[in-house]
């Protein structure tokens, strides 16, 4: 807005019919539009943006505006939070496209239908001085308000000037109720017509920018950035409809949905550190945050209960990098009698599922989601067997990798092909070393790493391979985009087998992190587990894959551990035009 023309505008308000705190609140709100507008135009675009940044503002001038905006709602009377009642009339935003879209022509007027609807200011329009267009979202989707001033004073004796007190007095961010009949703009925009003057229902005291890019401010002011990178919202919503879809289709399956205990006086399932704490009534005892379900999943299979799974958070005290969270949500199932073919196949119908929900998505309503190559999921996945690929990489035959010397050996083979050794060069770490450099790389598409070295699944089956004359387990890695997306075996069933693989993990984990021989779980071996298929998968990676997000941040509705403990930091936001836009 020119600011010359923008003082012409509000002249006619800012009279007698306006009391003086109202004109000094319209004069500060001009005032402060100028000066951004001055600013604007002075400040250089870079060559590859259009668009202007909003600047920034330190914390104690950002709580300034804040009084400021406080100020102007006592003044007006407006500083109030109300009760709701519950009202039949009252319909959800898209609820009301749903119903109204299809059935209103253009142009379309139902003066004896009456709706209220309720959401957030994104955004107004002030057309002149007797009509204001007021677009309010919820959900992720928004519906025009149109008020026009005769109308509203015919229905509801509204003058000229609460008309006009009500608009200078909205704000982006502000919750408000309407009430009106549902109308057809001529261009063709389902809209609510106004009979009555908006309800502010809950004021927005901070302002809310109109662009938000930097990723720290970003991060640690999520709930703004939710409000302004529709991008970041989407991604949280396809993230819980990811998790919905696999829900439903175990549910299918008939799988039992189940809780399985977070702490427990050990950390079993997996090989990873753990988060340790002390509890009020166990004071004597350090326990430990789970790292997997497994275990207590397989109990309740042993129990009776064929079919099982979980969603749910995990622990591991661990790196923090784009594709590893200390703390993320796994779904592991089990199901009695499935062998690994079995797995496989779920596995492909599963991703393929997903990758078509998210395909029809991206279309509508999560158009801003980031681009991902979601054709590539078409079954049948490529397959890799993990000791054929590594030898055919080493261009030579791995040692017999039972033996007891395995270790040593593999050693000297990293040694003289110069390759880099892990750290702590256990036999599990030189072996996954290997497909780190061998395989990997190629699995790029879809794809299933099979028959490991039994030594890097000690919870899973055993058999030796006819191809390989290798003791191997009975297990698949799904990689996508070279990461780990899913892993899946049959399950060890034998308490003499598992107690022989427990004892063999221990010598290869370090003396802090040395595992201890689950007895319990053995004894519950005793009863029987059926033969049994277990199946797991980092849901935080899964989003990842199919939502195109590049940080597992991005799919963590509060970001990383590293945001999360960051969170109280004091942090900037940019400040806005005090209004959505100048009044035209």
């Amino acid at each position: 807005m020119n600011p010359t023309a923008g003082l012409r505008f509000l002249r006619p308000y800012l009279q007698n019919d306006l009391c003086a705190a109202r004109r000094a609140a319209y004069l500060r709100w001009f005032s402060t539009s100028r000066s951004l507008l001055n600013l604007a135009a002075a400040t250089p675009k870079s060559k590859n943006d259009s668009t202007v940044r909003t600047p920034s503002t330190v914390g104690a001038e950002s709580r300034a505006q804040v009084q400021e905006r406080i100020a102007e709602l006592k003044d007006a009377g407006a500083l109030e939070w109300p009760r709701i009642k519950s009202d039949k009339e009252a319909m959800r935003v898209g609820e009301y496209i749903e119903k109204y879209m299809p059935i209103l022509g253009r142009g379309e007027l139902r003066e004896q239908t009456y709706v209220k609807v309720r959401g957030r200011v994104r955004s107004f329009r002030v057309a002149g001085k007797s009509l204001v267009f007021l677009d309010i979202a919820q959900d992720g989707k928004s519906v025009q308000i149109v008020l026009n001033r005769a109308r509203l004073e015919g229905f509801a004796g509204i003058c000229r000037k609460e008309f006009i007190e009500f608009y200078h007095l909205v704000r982006r961010g502000d919750i408000i109720s309407v009430y009106g009949n549902p109308y057809n703009t001529a261009r063709g925009e389902v809209s609510v017509n106004a009979v009555e003057l908006p309800t502010l229902l809950s004021p927005s005291l901070a302002s809310l920018p109109l662009e938000l890019d930097d990723r720290e401010t970003r991060i640690r002011h999520r709930h703004v950035d939710l409000l302004i990178n529709k991008k970041v919202a989407d991604t949280i919503r396809v993230r819980s409809l990811i998790i919905q879809y696999l829900r439903e289709f175990l549910l299918k399956d008939n799988f039992l949905e189940v809780q399985t205990p977070l702490i427990a006086d050990k950390a079993g399932g997996a090989i990873a550190k753990p988060f340790t704490t002390v509890a009020t009534e166990f004071s004597e005892k350090t326990l430990a945050l789970r790292i997997a379900p497994e275990i207590w999943l397989k109990r309740l299979v042993i129990g009776g209960m064929d079919r099982v799974f979980e969603i749910g958070p995990a622990f591991r005290n661990e790196g923090l990098d784009a594709t590893h969270n200390p703390e993320f949500t796994t779904c592991e199932f089990y199901k009695a009698f499935a062998d690994l073919e079995d797995l496989i196949s779920m596995t492909e119908s599963l991703f393929a599922g997903i990758a078509k929900l998210v395909a029809d998505l991206r279309t509508s309503p999560l158009k801003k989601l980031p681009t991902a190559d979601l054709e590539r999921f078409t079954a049948p996945f490529n397959r890799i067997e993990f000791i054929p690929a590594v030898e055919a990489g080493l261009e030579q035959k791995l040692p017999d990798i039972s033996a007891d010397d395995a270790e040593e050996r593999l050693i000297s083979l990293f040694k003289e092909r110069d390759l880099p050794l892990p750290s702590s060069p256990t036999l599990p770490r030189l072996l996954d070393k290997l497909s780190s450099i061998y395989i990997e790389p190629d699995c790029v598409a879809p794809t299933f790493i099979t028959h490991h070295p039994s030594c890097m699944a000690p919870l899973s089956k055993s058999f030796l391979c006819p191809k390989t004359k290798q003791l191997v387990s009975a297990r698949a890695e799904l990689f996508v985009d070279k990461r780990e997306l899913a892993n899946m075996y049959e399950e060890e069933n034998s308490p003499f087998a598992q107690r022989e693989k427990f004892l063999q993990q221990a010598k290869w984990r370090d003396d802090e992190n040395r595992a201890v021989v689950d007895e319990s779980y053995l004894e519950a071996l005793e009863y029987a587990l059926p033969p049994t298929g277990g199946w797991g998968c980092g849901i935080d990676r899964l989003v990842m894959v199919f939502s195109g997000a590049n940080r597992i941040s991005d799919v963590l509705a509060f970001g990383s551990l590293r945001n999360v403990v960051n969170l109280g930091r004091e942090g900037a936001l940019p400040v806005p035009d005090t209004k959505s836009q100048d009044p035209e």
